[in-house]
């Protein structure tokens, strides 16, 4: 079977790697404790007292000593097991899936959140019962002794304020909440409080942001200070960032900068680049770059010359490329013709993509005279280049006219790998979309022939 070609996989992984972490950090991805606890079929304290099933199939017998939604009626329940593995017929462990492992021992006491039982297509044998645990790593699985456990009293708390009717009166519990002694409690009063949209937690925020001693609570604090748009927050996060030690909290602050769009910190923010670590040099350039000022053009320049970090490097490249001053313009066009960095010539052809700029469609077209890397395992220097192609590919497709793509992009006819042949094929099909003469079309058609279908 021929392999895929490795420099495109590792460009998508690339690729999800930085969606992945620009996301993680400009959105509240995780399931708040709040609502895992509102959406959950039901939560029950329950003591196991058999295990019964074949290795990899098994479930846990348990008496239901409480549950606290009522919805369980019966005094036993079946819960099957999760694993992180399982057993092949040939004996070897292999990972199936990244998900949170559930076992049970008998005579043991757990609470668990369940929602209705569904096949896990990782582990067929898996055993079937009307409900299992929910899959969640925080706290939605946990052993424990004492009655009187925090994570018990932490659920009692948030399933009674989600049985309140008055939003105003769930945002008042809520921000109560915030003043307990639980550093996981106050995280997850804060989280509940963003879920809510409730704007007036920001003085709660801000007061958590400036005074809790756990950094992270200070972090989710200014995570939802990020949700809540006021003249006032951006003044208190700048002021905090000043004076803010720990990183996770300062990279935060930068974030959340970015998401109240604050264009009156772009100058204090490039002002502490040059004292920054990588991290948060990293969200500094994400920031200015998402705000969209073509003033910082001349900090960027500067910082260009004397980072020489490839990924800021890269950032900086793309963002200037973005903007379309004198100068701006003069360092892209240089450094596409000039640089022996495949990597920062994607980053003009990416700037110049998403600005649309038209004007440099010519510039880039001329580097289709990179060829494709022969065989399924080029050299160093040729995967290099080859990672030039699918940005470059996009670049063109943006761009051109019909008439210049048709042009263009023939040459990857002939390209080994599937993938650039592919991509190259579905810009001339869109271009088929267009309003285009009868007789483009056709020669689209007839260049689209060319193509190999594998």
């Amino acid at each position: 079977m021929k392999s895929q070609s490795f420099v495109h996989i590792a460009f998508l992984l690339l690729l999800g790697l930085f969606l992945i972490c620009f996301q993680t950090n400009a959105q509240w991805i995780a399931v708040s404790y709040y609502k895992l606890i509102k959406e959950a079929s039901d939560i029950v304290i329950i003591k196991v007292v058999r295990i019964e099933g074949e290795q990899y199939g098994e479930k846990a017998i348990s008496h239901v000593e409480r549950s606290f939604k009522g919805r369980i009626q019966s005094d036993s329940i079946e819960l099957p097991f999760i694993y992180t593995s399982r057993l092949t017929e040939k004996n070897i462990i292999q990972s199936v899936t990244e998900t949170m492992p559930i076992s049970f021992e008998v005579g043991k006491r757990y609470v668990a959140f369940l929602v209705k039982w569904h096949r896990w297509n990782f582990n067929p044998h898996g055993a079937e019962t009307e409900y299992e645990v929910l899959n969640y790593p925080k706290n939605t699985f946990f052993e424990f002794t004492d009655n009187k456990d925090p994570r018990i009293l932490e659920v009692e708390d948030l399933l009674k304020i989600t049985y309140e009717s008055d939003s105003n009166a769930k945002v008042d519990s809520l921000l109560l909440l915030i003043q307990s002694k639980g550093k996981e409690t106050r995280i997850d009063a804060i989280e509940a409080l963003v879920d809510l949209k409730a704007e007036r937690s920001a003085e709660a925020f801000i007061s958590v942001l400036r005074n809790d001693p756990d950094s992270t609570v200070r972090y989710s604090a200014t995570l939802g200070l990020g949700f809540i748009h006021s003249d006032s927050i951006v003044i208190t996060l700048m002021d905090c960032l000043q004076k803010e030690k720990v990183g996770l909290v300062r990279n935060q602050i930068i974030r959340s900068l970015e998401m109240q769009r604050a264009k009156k910190a772009i100058p204090m923010l490039l002002g502490l680049y040059e004292s920054e670590g990588y991290d948060d040099r990293s969200a500094i350039l994400t920031t200015v770059s998402a705000l969209g000022d073509s003033t910082v053009v001349p900090s960027l320049l500067h910082f260009f010359s004397i980072d020489q970090d490839l990924q800021h490097r890269h950032m900086m490249a793309q963002t200037i490329s973005f903007f379309h001053t004198p100068e701006a313009d003069e360092f892209s066009t240089t450094l596409l013709d000039t640089t022996q960095r495949y990597w920062l010539k994607t980053a003009v052809m990416a700037g110049w993509s998403e600005s649309g700029y038209t004007k440099g469609f010519n510039q880039i077209a001329k580097w289709t005279f990179v060829p494709c890397a022969p065989g399924e395992h080029p050299s160093k220097a040729m995967a290099e280049m080859q990672g030039l192609m699918y940005p470059l590919l996009n670049a063109i497709g943006k761009l051109g006219t019909p008439e210049q793509i048709a042009s263009t992009v023939k040459v990857y006819a002939n390209c080994n790998d599937p993938f650039i042949r592919q991509q190259a094929v579905r810009i001339l099909k869109e271009q088929m979309a267009k309003d285009i003469s009868t007789k483009l079309r056709n020669e689209i058609e007839e260049e689209i022939k060319t193509f190999p279908s594998q």
